[in-house]
């Protein structure tokens, strides 16, 4: 007597190609190429010379965007309305009989977005387990179609950010150039005010404006690149705790260095680095307390060390604090609002030095972010 729960071979070579377009749906991209190879598994695994993918446009109208076995001109010409009238049209597409068509819906997000069909062969009907089989193929495909759009629709996004960040620099620059000259005119108290508070906020939109043009080049343009030079980070870190020192006079930052510091680095990217980390520590710590910077040097890396005294960074946000748009707590500077891109081009900039970042925060001894970089590139 036959084992009920043993597969038969065709069924076996059926979930043994669910399993391989499973697969293979994983690492394809394109929506088109989702579309093709989805239609071409399924006419395989049904065993039939015929297939057609429709879906639906933002008017509601079905149309083909992939097939298997069909004329160009057929298929071309089809333009329909996804309604309950539909099953009496896709016979004429398939070129099949009506009893010999199986049809099954695509469901994106819960809604229904399209169609997968097949024309039988000669002969045969569709049974409940090719129905099934089509159904698997259809669910798999609506998966990788959400996938793909949603990766489109990223990819779009971050292009979006790249260019408005970038024509947004002319005019900000204008409006921080126009500032300035008419601060150093002016002899009037309130209008050389409000003159500087234009002139901050130029500062600070010029700062975001950076930030956005860094995201997209680390997500789209291969990564941020960085020029290695010889130069010393102490003089690098002197430079930007300096910067920082005039701007936030009310705070408190140590700086300390031993050992040799000289290497190999783009020094603009670094003083990035350190102003990122330096302003993050005076953002989220008491401004009673001090901020400390440590630079140590060996034989052949570096290590920065900047240390708070604010609360500690929660645990379950460690994994998470170098991501894109993420925010740990308010910031005590409402001047200082960023979008939050701060530490994310910090680790692709230590990560261009072939270097790595490391943060610890504890209530008990307070927040460090360790930035180690080598003084030559290893490779």
């Amino acid at each position: 007597m036959a084992n009920p729960l043993q597969l038969d071979d065709k069924r076996l070579q059926q979930l043994r190609g669910l399993s391989e377009l499973s697969r293979a749906l994983t690492y394809v991209v394109s929506l088109d190429e989702v579309l093709r190879l989805t239609t071409e598994r399924a006419a395989g695994l049904l065993e039939t010379d015929r297939a057609v993918l429709m879906l639906t446009n933002p008017a509601g109208m079905l149309s083909v965007r992939a097939s298997f076995g069909l004329d160009r001109v057929t298929t071309d010409q089809f333009s329909e309305p996804l309604d309950q009238a539909l099953t009496e049209r896709l016979p004429g597409v398939l070129q099949v009989e009506p009893e010999r068509l199986l049809a099954v819906p695509l469901v994106v997000a819960g809604e229904v977005t399209g169609v997968l069909a097949v024309a039988m062969l000669e002969g045969a009907g569709p049974s409940d387990e090719q129905e099934w089989l089509l159904s698997a193929l259809a669910d798999q495909a609506a998966v990788a179609l959400e996938k793909s759009r949603l990766d489109e629709t990223g990819k779009f996004r971050e292009r979006l950010i790249g260019i408005v960040s970038h024509d947004l620099r002319n005019p900000i620059n204008t409006i921080l150039l126009g500032s300035t000259l008419l601060l150093e005119d002016t002899v009037d108290p309130k209008a050389a005010k409000i003159l500087t508070r234009v002139q901050s906020a130029a500062l600070r939109a010029g700062r975001m404006i950076a930030d956005l043009l860094d995201y997209t080049q680390g997500h789209l343009g291969g990564g941020i690149q960085v020029d290695r030079k010889p130069g010393d980070l102490h003089a690098i870190a002197r430079h930007a705790v300096d910067e920082l020192a005039n701007q936030r006079p009310n705070r408190t930052i140590k700086l300390a260095h031993e050992g040799d510091a000289q290497g190999f680095w783009d020094s603009d990217r670094l003083t990035q680095t350190f102003g990122n980390l330096v302003s993050n520590a005076l953002n989220y710590s008491p401004v009673d307390t001090p901020v400390s910077v440590m630079v140590r040097g060996d034989d052949t890396s570096v290590a920065l060390a900047i240390h708070n005294r604010g609360d500690p960074i929660p645990p379950d946000r460690l994994e998470d604090i170098f991501e894109p748009m993420q925010r740990l707590t308010p910031e005590r500077f409402s001047a200082s609002r960023s979008v939050g891109l701060g530490l994310y081009i910090v680790e692709k900039i230590v990560a261009a030095h072939q270097g790595t970042v490391h943060v610890a925060s504890t209530a008990e001894e307070g927040t460090t972010f360790t930035v180690t970089v080598p003084k030559a590139p290893t490779r």
